[in-house]
């Protein structure tokens, strides 16, 4: 019960400041698709999941070592040798970026291709420092800097687009100086020059970490290919102006980053803790928490969708409305992306990185081979068909260990309800108009917080005592 306090009230925190940062960004959406042509937007999505990729591969995730042993340190002095251990992983890191950059800039003529290296640096090091200040529990900072990242950024644009004209190098201005808000914001309150000691650096460990992250690194750049390499085919395969599309069209999915990405990072500080403090109950502690995460995302899903429905033409300019159809079939990509995300929180938690990585891989073959496939014969659709299949086989495997290692339980019963559930929920999509989906809107709230009713009924219960 105490792991679980810790998780909701994380969360909470974790959710305020998500949730306002992403609606903040989704407003903009009617700004983006009203004055950036759709070949224009195609072009910064490819540039931004070409740079995701170097540096996925460059950086190690090494936030993530920070975080996980920074839970095996139990004094302040001890606590800075993890946070100065990473911070020169991330060092040689920027390094080798920088040269990879430089070279690239002499062989290739890439537009904009400075902002594009400064965008792709400042948002590894408020990676980084977002880390940090999550180690040391200054969860309401991490959010607020969130939200602040998120505000100038939309002012920025705003500025930049709307009163300057500028055409698609001000989605990389406004990102960068929303970054710097964000990476000021917690240095300042982490103290960050206190934490940097030299005398602090431990030789063993800095290895021990890189052996750590380095399959993490393998692993992201495993997950690009899950992810931001749908993108890059759908411009080599179907041209800039449909990429521009899709691109409008995974902006939806962050309605589903409303609510995982708090969830997640709540998650992960539980987990880890939860491992490190050598419990014995880790078959119940995951069992209902991944099944709690299931129900949630899933029974989610089904109340997105129709509201997704309802306000697309409110926030999506006319040049864009074709890109509606290919939203619901992303959206249940990005849940099943999820779903991997939290399943492999686990094992990063119990620092069995190297199964993380082979069922990354394996969703990731299945993810090319898909692309290949569908996007030929259906369009953008395939691109998101395969993702799903990726994603999809990523869980089934991770799910398969987890019942090796910790003797997981899945509740299936509960997985046949909700397939129903989402065929409905989609079928009303595509075929319903406002009504239907007006109407199902709050049928599939309804549907939600009945398929938690135990847990609303402790929670009252408790709050009552």
């Amino acid at each position: 019960m105490k792991s679980f306090l810790k998780f909701a009230k994380t969360s909470g925190i974790y959710f305020f400041g998500t949730v306002l940062a992403k609606l903040v960004t989704m407003l903009l959406l009617r700004v983006y698709t009203e004055y950036i042509p759709t070949g224009d937007m195609g072009t910064y999505n490819v540039s931004i999941n070409y740079i995701t990729f170097l540096c996925s591969v460059l950086y190690l995730d090494i936030w993530s070592g920070i975080l996980r042993y920074f839970y095996d340190y139990h004094t302040p002095e001890g606590q800075r040798k993890p946070i100065n251990c990473g911070f020169a992983i991330f060092g040689i890191s920027t390094i080798l970026y920088t040269v990879i950059l430089v070279l690239f800039g002499q062989f290739a003529d890439v537009q904009y291709l400075p902002l594009i290296y400064l965008y792709g640096l400042m948002m590894n090091l408020q990676n980084l420092l977002g880390y940090v200040a999550r180690a040391y529990g200054k969860n309401v900072l991490y959010a607020s800097a969130g939200l602040l990242n998120s505000f100038v950024t939309a002012a920025m644009n705003i500025v930049l687009i709307v009163g300057l004209r500028m055409d698609y190098r001000a989605l990389y201005v406004a990102g960068c100086v929303g970054y710097l808000s964000n990476i000021v914001l917690i240095a300042v309150g982490v103290k960050l020059w206190t934490l940097i000691r030299p005398s602090a650096f431990e030789k063993a460990l800095f290895f021990r970490m890189f052996r750590f992250s380095l399959p993490l690194c393998v692993n992201s750049a495993a997950y690009w290919f899950l992810t931001s390499y749908n993108s890059v085919a759908v411009s080599r395969m179907l041209g800039m102006e449909a990429n521009g599309l899709y691109a409008v069209a995974t902006r939806f999915g962050s309605f589903v980053s409303l609510f995982t990405s708090c969830f997640t990072m709540a998650w992960q500080e539980v987990s880890y803790a939860e491992e490190a403090s050598s419990r014995d109950s880790r078959s119940q502690f995951y069992t209902s928490a991944v099944n709690a995460y299931l129900r949630f995302m899933g029974m989610g899903a089904a109340v997105l969708l129709p509201f997704v429905w309802l306000i697309f033409p409110l926030m999506i300019a006319d040049g864009y409305s074709a890109s509606r159809d290919m939203v619901p079939l992303y959206l249940l990509a990005t849940i099943a992306s999820s779903v991997s995300g939290f399943l492999g929180n686990i094992f990063t938690a119990m620092k069995k990185n190297g199964m993380l990585f082979y069922t990354t891989v394996a969703g990731s073959v299945v993810n090319i081979l898909g692309v290949q496939f569908l996007i030929p014969r259906f369009g953008v659709q395939g691109a998101s068909a395969a993702l799903f299949l990726g994603f999809l086989t990523i869980i089934v495997f991770r799910i398969f260990l987890l019942w090796n290692e910790v003797a997981i339980r899945i509740d299936v019963r509960f997985l046949v309800v909700l397939a129903v559930v989402l065929a409905v929920s989609c079928g009303i999509y595509f075929r319903g108009d406002f009504r239907m989906n007006a109407v199902f809107f709050p049928v599939s709230i309804a549907l939600f917080l009945l398929s938690f009713r135990e847990m609303i009924g402790n929670l009252f219960r408790k709050i009552k005592k």
